[in-house]
């Protein structure tokens, strides 16, 4: 009984001491080494644009422990090498998160060799190792990013295979975004221009658009304008990120564009009416669209008849002193030329200055007037007896005409009389009764010739100014213009007849004073003058 008691007893003490030998080896098997990771972000970005981060893990070491790890830097191709110690110490677990950033890092980044910049294309390569609480320098990763110098460009504007007149402006607008995507707000931008050199273009808004324009001269090559949008950064840089966009647009011609097309006499006198021995002039200029006039060259216009065809060409030159074109010689009418509306014409796209540049886009004309002499008629004996009488009365060359057969066209009869228009110098009197309607006529005739350009003189014995300006108007003929530029002068000698105060001309009757105010009129006149004056009753009665 003794003997299966003391068997029994050492039975269960091996048992348990068999138990207490396994719980011990479990609980005090080494644990495993620490693990690290290395990342960086991004892992591409543009030289000089930036900084990357680095980011380094570590976990499984030992607790609550002062830890010191160098980083170093290798750029591509060996050509630079930095480091960097970084000190931190684990949490309760073991772990820690350290994040530095390269180039630029609160902890200086030391140079071994090279620089410290991301100034190279190609792969950069971190590595670590521990150098604090011990030195190990295996079991480490490593992490690398990329450097590149592309940078993405747009030319927004112009558009592709637009087209753009010269003498317009050419608005640009482009983009530059770095390799990641995000905007470049320190750029060098510029595009290409048509003359072959570069225009520099501004930052505007929003971030990473750039803007400029320039005005296409009248003088630029026509045809294809390739557009190069050149972008550089960081700026002023031209030595690191570079990127390029290209669109092709089309430079046309200016349009020249005619203006001020007139005619004028041999006199000077602006004029739409010519008869034969009149030489006719014209005067023109030449203008872009969008301003400025053209000051060179030499341009052909043509004389039409009125049935349209060109009977002569006129060829001009440019006059500095007036700033326009003129015809220094000119077109002298002849009794052959037909009677009618004749045409100064400039056909169209029939302009090109000396860059390509053309017009008119349509035919450009300018209406005149030849006149004819009527044929001769056998002139009444009545008038002759008229004529003869106005000799004996020492009226010299006055004609006396009393009445006109009112259905045919105006002043028919009177060149009838006068063998064709009346050419200078010729002293006409129209001679009537009260209210037969003289002065009407004396006055019709006067506004002729202002129509025709001719400076003309009213010696006003029978009516106030006011009064005689309101009559023509009311009859169709406002003179008001022609008094206004100077082409007709008014000598009131009725006010003095009238008796009022402060008379231009003191003694109507005086034809002293009167003859030096007509003198007056004829030397401000450009060539001949028409004097009417109207009448002579006021005088002797």
């Amino acid at each position: 009984m003794t003997q299966k008691k003391g068997t029994t007893l050492l039975l269960i003490l091996s048992v348990t001491l068999f138990f207490l030998a396994s719980f011990v080896v479990t609980t005090v098997r080494a644990p495993a080494g620490p693990s690290y990771t290395l990342g960086a972000s991004p892992t591409v970005l543009n030289e000089e644009e930036g900084n990357v981060i680095i980011t380094f893990t570590i976990t499984g070491g030992t607790a609550n422990t002062a830890y010191t790890f160098r980083f170093t830097m290798t750029k591509p191709g060996g050509t630079g090498q930095a480091y960097v110690d970084e000190s931190f110490p684990t949490d309760a677990t073991g772990g820690y998160i350290q994040v530095l950033t390269y180039p630029n890092n609160t902890q200086t980044w030391n140079p071994i060799t090279g620089t410290v910049r991301t100034d190279l294309p190609g792969n950069y390569t971190v590595t670590v190792v521990e150098t604090a609480p011990k030195s190990v320098t295996t079991g480490f990763p490593s992490a690398t990013f990329r450097v590149t110098s592309v940078l993405n460009v747009r030319l927004i504007t112009p558009i592709q295979g637009s087209t753009i007149q010269r003498e317009t402006t050419a608005y640009f607008t482009a983009t530059v975004d770095d390799v990641n995507g995000q905007t470049v707000k320190d750029a060098q931008v510029s595009v290409s221009l048509p003359t072959g050199g570069q225009l520099a273009l501004t930052p505007t808004t929003p971030s990473g658009t750039y803007s400029g324009s320039y005005r296409v001269q009248r003088s630029d090559s026509l045809g294809l304008w390739n557009i190069s949008a050149t972008a550089y950064s960081p700026s002023p840089s031209t030595t690191n990120n570079f990127g390029t966009y290209s669109v092709q647009v089309t430079v046309s011609p200016s349009l020249l564009v005619v203006s001020s097309l007139s005619t004028y006499n041999q006199y000077g006198t602006p004029t739409g009416d010519f008869s034969p021995g009149n030489t006719l002039y014209a005067s023109f200029t030449i203008a872009y669209p969008t301003g400025g006039y053209l000051t060179t060259g030499s341009f052909n216009v043509h004389v039409e008849d009125p049935s349209g065809t060109s009977t002569t060409t006129l060829s001009s030159i440019y006059d500095p002193t007036r700033n326009l074109f003129y015809t220094p010689s000119g077109f002298q009418v002849s009794t052959s030329d037909t009677a009618g509306s004749w045409e100064l014409v400039f056909p169209a796209q029939s302009l090109n200055d000396s860059y390509g540049n053309t017009g008119p886009t349509t035919t450009i004309t300018y209406r005149f007037v030849v006149h004819q002499q009527q044929n001769q008629v056998i002139i009444n004996p009545f008038y002759y007896v008229i004529a003869a009488l106005a000799i004996g009365g020492s009226l010299g060359t006055t004609v006396f005409l009393k009445r006109f057969n009112s259905t045919t066209g105006p002043f028919d009869d009177l060149f009838k009389l006068t063998g064709g228009e009346m050419q200078p110098p010729t002293t006409l009197m129209i001679v009537s009764d009260s209210g037969a309607g003289s002065t009407t006529m004396a006055l019709q005739l006067l506004y002729r010739d202002l129509s025709r350009g001719k400076f003309c003189g009213l010696l006003s014995y029978d009516a106030f100014p006011a009064e005689v300006s309101r009559k023509m108007r009311d009859m169709g003929w406002d003179i008001a213009e022609y008094l206004k530029t100077g082409q007709l002068n008014i000598l009131d000698c009725y006010s003095a007849l009238a008796g009022v105060e402060g008379s231009p001309i003191r003694d109507p009757t005086d034809f002293t004073e009167v003859s030096i105010q007509v003198t007056r009129m004829i030397e401000s006149a450009k060539g001949p003058m028409t004097i009417l004056f109207d009448s002579v009753t006021p005088i002797f009665n």
